[in-house]
């Protein structure tokens, strides 16, 4: 016995999308829907920011705590500046790009990722 061919399978009849409308479209007419996915974007951008809100709080409030309780380090100096000043002042500035880098680099990608939903 000889195995059959495999049988044609039969077309697929496309169905009218009834009902069922794109992202775009929700937005574009303001309905509930839309508005779910506008307020799905408007928190996950809220989160970054109160996230780079707290490295930056984290920053400024750290160093200047730990110098508070080590008085002993602002009694040495560094090239006439004192120590203190230079812990405070030096990490600032890579730390403050840094964290703005990476939220600039996280907000894009949000961008992206509602722009790629909204244009499917």
């Amino acid at each position: 016995m000889s195995p059959s061919p495999p049988r044609p399978s039969p077309p697929r009849r496309l169905l009218p999308r009834r009902g069922l409308r794109s992202p775009r479209e929700e937005l574009a007419e303001a309905t509930a829907h839309g508005h779910v996915y506008l307020r799905g974007l408007q928190r996950a951008q809220l989160s970054l920011s109160l996230l780079a809100l707290v490295a930056f709080g984290a920053i400024f409030g750290v160093l200047p705590i730990a110098l508070y309780l080590l008085p002993r380090v602002d009694r040495l100096y560094v090239l006439g500046v004192p120590l203190g000043l230079w812990i405070v002042v030096v990490p600032m500035l890579p730390a403050f790009v840094a964290i703005g880098w990476l939220y600039a680099r996280r907000a894009d990608a949000l961008d992206d990722a509602f722009r790629e939903l909204v244009e499917r």
